[in-house]
């Protein structure tokens, strides 16, 4: 019995899922430039900046090779970023 209504909320949880939309905040904004303070950054091919903005919301970047600037920033940098 317990695995029969495993198995039926499991399916449940399938068929809901394409059907809720994630919040604003999960997905990548492509108008909008992200404007806020540089939490971290990590150097590399790709490195990565996490942005903090003006509502407390974290955006993580990815520092690809055309992204040459990244490694100029240090926690506590003024960044507006443009993403695509």
């Amino acid at each position: 019995m317990s695995r029969l209504a495993r198995h039926i909320l499991c399916n449940l949880f399938l068929l809901i899922l394409p059907f809720v939309s994630l919040p604003d905040s999960a997905c990548a904004s492509t108008s909008a430039p992200i404007q806020g303070v540089v939490v971290t950054v990590t150097t590399g091919i790709p490195g990565t900046m996490v942005i903090r903005d003006d509502r407390g919301g974290l955006h993580i970047l990815k520092l690809t090779q055309q992204t040459q600037l990244g490694a100029q920033f240090k926690p506590g940098d003024k960044v507006v970023a443009f993403t695509s």
